[in-house]
């Protein structure tokens, strides 16, 4: 009975420190576009504001993006667009899920 116990306090304790041990890191959700990086906000795009496309995402990275056109968020595929009136190297648009979010340099 007592190496019973002795086993079972021991499998839950490296059960419970393996479980505390995991590391997570939240980066903040980032396209890198024209060797810059773009910050994704809530702001949704109308398609009347909508530009010509300018690229699209090639690759989609769990850590914080480094090339271009690569997403910590985005899907591969997903089409970036320029907003009218809007230098692009200030903010893009991002297609998400069928609408289109403001994406900032700043």
């Amino acid at each position: 009975m007592i190496k019973y116990s002795s086993f079972a306090i021991t499998t839950l304790l490296v059960i419970v420190l393996v479980g505390c041990s995991n590391k997570t890191t939240e980066y903040p959700h980032v396209i890198i576009f024209n060797n810059t990086q773009f910050y994704l906000s809530v702001e949704k795009v109308t398609l009347d504001r909508l530009g010509n496309q300018v690229g699209a995402v090639k690759r989609q990275v769990d850590q914080m993006p480094q090339k271009n056109e690569e997403s910590n968020f985005t899907p591969v595929g997903s089409k970036l667009y320029e907003i009218k009136e809007i230098d692009p190297n200030e903010a893009i648009a991002v297609e998400l899920d069928g609408e289109y979010q403001k994406a900032s340099s700043k």
